[in-house]
């Protein structure tokens, strides 16, 4: 048996679809589905019902599913145990951030670090996601929370920042539309499908409709720039690109709280403990 068709096996057995399994994976849906088939072979029975709804565990693929769960558990345990005790600063740090905090003012304080610590190899990871930090996916996750709110009671971490956003759209979408007329074209640029758009109400454009969907501060930044409508971004993008314009009547307000986070398991780290303390300086630091 192979470890990875179980790990594949876990993915699909938790997705949607096919498709959205193997681009979690990293690898093609064709190939997904035959390391499947070969795998039901191998445990002799089918754990998959294929239908137009997708793949759907049999009961003998829930069962598979919970005894590999227990199975990655127990190692990830042991794993965690033997990171945990390293006190050398070397080896690799894998971290998780949302692409503005990387992008506007993080990356090159982390050029600083490494100068500081060649012996530390990190690896970044840009997402809005919670990366599942039980299972190793990062040790250490930068993440927006929502105001006053809490993130998960398995992590462990603090309140390092506080970002801010605004309106912003380009010149010449600004010179092309009346923002006070309903009727005019103008529109705002909405964000993930499953996002209440309920931020709209809260601006001085509340009867301006939401079209379209850019999940991303990054993505949502050059939509605006190309024309496609007006964006709330994060301060740290909008104030910095002189191709955009704050909105009329707009002022920056507090949107997200900042956290960096870990598992309890890995706070005493030494790297990881060194490298929280100082990643977070340097958010504190910055204007998000």
């Amino acid at each position: 048996m192979d470890w990875e068709d179980f790990r594949l096996f876990s993915i699909l057995g938790s997705a949607t679809t096919l498709r959205a399994a193997a681009a979690r994976a990293g690898i093609s849906h064709s190939t997904l589905s035959r390391r499947m088939e070969t795998l039901e072979a191998r445990v002799g029975a089918r754990l998959f019902i294929r239908g137009p709804r997708g793949f759907e565990l049999t009961e003998e693929g829930v069962s598979l599913r919970s005894a590999v769960a227990k199975a990655s558990d127990a190692f990830d345990t042991g794993l965690r145990g033997i990171t945990g005790a390293d006190k050398e600063m070397r080896g690799v740090i894998r971290i998780t951030l949302p692409d503005f905090i990387a992008y506007y003012g993080l990356l090159q304080q982390m050029a600083s670090f490494q100068d500081l610590h060649p012996n530390i190899n990190l690896q970044v990871d840009i997402s809005y996601d919670t990366a599942d930090l039980t299972r190793r996916e990062a040790d250490i996750a930068i993440r927006l929370v929502g105001i006053g709110q809490s993130p998960d009671d398995t992590l462990v971490g603090r309140k390092v920042a506080q970002s801010h956003a605004s309106g912003y759209a380009s010149r010449a979408y600004l010179a092309e539309h009346d923002l006070s007329d309903p009727s005019g074209g103008a529109v705002w640029l909405g964000w993930a499908p499953d996002t209440p758009q309920s931020w709209i109400a809260d601006t001085p454009y509340p009867h301006l409709l939401a079209r379209g969907s850019y999940n991303h501060a990054e993505l949502q930044h050059h939509a605006a720039r190309a024309g496609l409508g007006l964006s709330y971004l994060p301060v740290s993008i909008g104030e910095a690109d002189p191709d955009l314009v704050r909105l009329p009547g707009m002022v920056p307000k507090p949107a997200r709280d900042i956290w960096v986070l870990t598992h309890a398991d890995l706070r005493k780290t030494e790297r990881l403990r060194v490298f929280r303390k100082w990643i977070g300086e340097a958010i504190t630091a910055a204007n998000f």
